[in-house]
């Protein structure tokens, strides 16, 4: 048996920027140990496996770090989004994805993309005295639900802070998982770093549930439903950010990086 497989890097304006996830385009669903064999095997932070229905506009999407299937990637389900719109049905505008966590929607922007997750449930959440020392500046803001949150009034910490710590820090939460955000500079309104340790990732380039987690924080305080935020990894990734009501859209540009085929016996 063979199955095709897109490598397409989501929110990059650029080649090798964005957050890649290959997508798994089926006719018919897979077992779950050899989506998560075939997860392991590509080695990326996500795999997207899509399954066709009788419209070309509906298809079911689940996603596989790894070492785990997650409810949520807003990444993969961006580039699940691209995969479709751009290359099995580019007559269609819009696509939409039953997925563990409800219909998320993927439509096209001129050459760019947008997809519509939904807002994440904000809950209290403090850091524990010890993460706040392995950071080593104030926390001014905390919260989060999915991913905990913590936000610094330093730009330059949040873009300068090494993988090493950031990944000590998240282990420190009960999830394993933390996004540490602060004001953006120039024309960015607000910028982000995403660490994920426990799901087996140590920092991930660009992560669109971590958008739909800390959103409507940004939206409270700085008054505003459009927003520009950048993801300051290593690869690194613009993304047009709009909170609507108990949603969160995400824009931003896709790169086509690879097509294949996964031969199985």
């Amino acid at each position: 048996m063979k199955l095709d497989l897109y490598q397409i890097d989501a929110f990059a304006d650029a080649m090798f920027t964005g957050n890649p996830a290959a997508i798994v385009p089926l006719t018919e669903p897979l077992g779950t140990d050899l989506m998560q064999n075939i997860a392991l095997e590509n080695n990326l932070s996500e795999t997207g496996f899509i399954v066709a229905s009788d419209r070309p506009d509906r298809w079911d999407l689940r996603f596989f770090t790894p070492t785990t299937e997650v409810p949520l990637c807003g990444h993969a389900t961006f580039a699940s989004g691209v995969c479709v719109l751009r290359h099995l049905h580019p007559e269609l505008d819009k696509v939409s994805f039953n997925s563990p966590s409800g219909v998320l929607t993927v439509e096209r922007d001129g050459n760019r993309f947008i997809v519509n997750l939904p807002v994440s449930a904000a809950r209290d959440w403090v850091p524990s005295a010890e993460l706040k020392d392995v950071l080593g500046v104030p926390v001014v803001a905390s919260g989060g639900s999915k991913f905990p949150f913590i936000v610094v009034e330093n730009v330059s910490f949040v873009r300068g802070l090494n993988i090493e710590t950031g990944v000590r820090a998240a282990k420190l939460t009960s999830p394993g998982e933390l996004i540490i955000a602060a004001p953006g500079d120039g024309d960015l309104d607000f910028v982000v770093r995403v660490f994920v340790p426990g799901v087996g990732i140590d920092e991930d380039p660009v992560t669109g549930a971590a958008f739909a987690q800390i959103t409507a924080y940004w939206a409270k305080r700085l008054g505003k439903q459009n927003m520009q935020a950048e993801q300051a990894s290593k690869r690194s990734g613009l993304v047009a950010v709009e909170l609507r009501g108990d949603r969160v859209l995400l824009g931003g540009g896709a790169n086509d990086f690879m097509r294949g085929q996964i031969v199985l016996p």
